[in-house]
């Protein structure tokens, strides 16, 4: 007979509708069991009274009827302890697939486990399917529990199952477990599976053991050579661990491959050009990447814009984005960066205007501000202007020496082209 699948195994043999197991149940036995020297135990047989109800909430379930079966099996009040088992056993799988369920699912299947008396071969596979109900329920304890009984019981190791008992360890926070159970998982799982890896990472990135997380970043990126992941994950540990260079290989590899795909990801790659002496590198791309919206046009991210441009002495683009940036929350201090860039781009009108914009509601910063302002107007030749700077600067005492020494050469140059002050 052809039998339906649920999400959960659902174990039942065709010897039902004959009140046993069947004998394919039994061949398959020593694929569960791998014990050495094991012997499958004698084969069982349901009571005829049993054996008849439960056939006939079978015919339901086959014929798709899952809640009907389920209220037969309900109903059926069986005293042997193998009949009680296997109803408890078939109930069990079958409210696994309803929902809301699973918790009364995992009761029946537990009861059904505990009393040993079914086939080893049904027995097994619903020891860690407990378990894994244990696990979805966040009792990660006895998840556990139940999962080193099935290894106990069919000597078998699984790398799922290890997979599983180092996510519940991290889940309860013992950090100490969670490794040796992950490596047991990267050792048999095949096809490998990024999580085993990253929960290593996670736990060394918890305990502050970078150069061990870096060790095992660096062996998944050529077990998963295509995955954005771990270029990621090696570009963030190489900065964590101040490796810079490093870090920006990384980061440029996952850019090339398309694998940065947010804000934040586009800006970690521009400080690291940045930082690793390539800001116009950094400018380039804060700029490409705000020009399409995916980074914000927002006053720190112009900013940024600007101070790359600024290392990379690219005075007229800076100047750009700190006036834009300064005009989002009228920021003073912006537009006195604004006009140092426009003086040293030989701007003096723009500078001019850009640090007069600065000197509103900024009186802290006034003689600072002055101070620009005399290179600006001296060399507008607005020579009246740049002394009046020059005495307003002179009220900062820690800049009125460098403000006196402009006064002579302003009246020197005034006086040169006929002009009183």
């Amino acid at each position: 007979m052809k039998f339906k699948s649920l999400k959960a195994p659902l174990l039942i043999g065709t010897a039902l509708l004959m009140g046993s197991y069947s004998s394919l149940s039994l061949a398959q036995s020593n694929l569960a069991i791998q014990c050495p020297g094991y012997e499958p135990a004698k084969t069982k047989l349901l009571g005829q009274k049993t054996g008849k109800k439960l056939n006939k909430a079978f015919e339901a379930y086959n014929q798709d009827l899952v809640k009907e079966a389920i209220d037969l099996l309900y109903e059926i009040e069986a005293k042997d302890p193998f009949d009680r088992a296997s109803v408890d056993k078939f109930l069990g799988q079958l409210l696994v697939s309803e929902p809301n369920k699973r918790a009364e699912a995992s009761d029946y299947l537990e009861r059904a486990v505990k009393t040993k008396v079914l086939n080893d071969n049904d027995h097994a596979p619903l020891i860690k399917l407990v378990g894994d109900l244990k696990y979805e329920a966040g009792k990660y304890e006895e998840a556990i529990s139940w999962y080193q009984k099935w290894t106990k019981f069919t000597c078998k190791e699984d790398g799922m199952t290890y997979l599983k008992i180092s996510n519940a360890y991290k889940e309860m926070k013992q950090l100490d477990n969670v490794i040796p159970a992950a490596d047991k998982a990267i050792a048999l799982l095949d096809p490998a599976r990024e999580a085993a890896y990253n929960l290593k990472v996670s736990v060394y990135y918890e305990q502050k053991k970078y150069a061990e997380a870096l060790d095992v970043i660096e062996t998944a990126l050529l077990v998963f050579p295509d995955s954005e992941l771990w270029f990621k994950n090696a570009g963030l540990f190489y900065q964590i661990s101040e490796d810079y260079a490093k870090a920006l290989v990384m980061f440029e590899l996952a850019y090339y491959r398309g694998h940065l795909k947010t804000a934040t990801q586009h800006k970690q790659l521009a400080q690291l050009y940045s930082v690793n002496g390539m800001p116009d590198n950094a400018t380039r791309l804060m700029e490409k990447y705000i020009k399409s919206g995916l980074i914000p046009s927002d006053k720190a991210n112009l900013s940024a814009v600007a101070n790359s441009a600024f290392q990379a002495r690219d005075f007229k683009k800076a100047a750009v984005y700190f006036g834009e940036a300064a005009k989002i929350g009228n920021e003073p201090e912006l537009y006195r960066r604004q006009g140092s860039m426009l003086l040293s781009a030989g701007d003096y009108r723009g500078a001019a205007e850009a640090l007069n914009m600065a000197l509103v509601d900024n009186e802290d910063n006034s003689g600072k501000i002055q101070y620009a302002l005399i290179e600006a107007y001296f060399y507008l030749g607005d020579y009246k202007s740049a002394m009046a700077a020059v005495q307003e600067a002179k009220k900062d005492g820690s800049i009125r020496k460098n403000a006196e020494a402009w006064e002579p050469y302003i009246k020197t140059k005034a006086s040169n082209k006929g002009i009183r002050i």
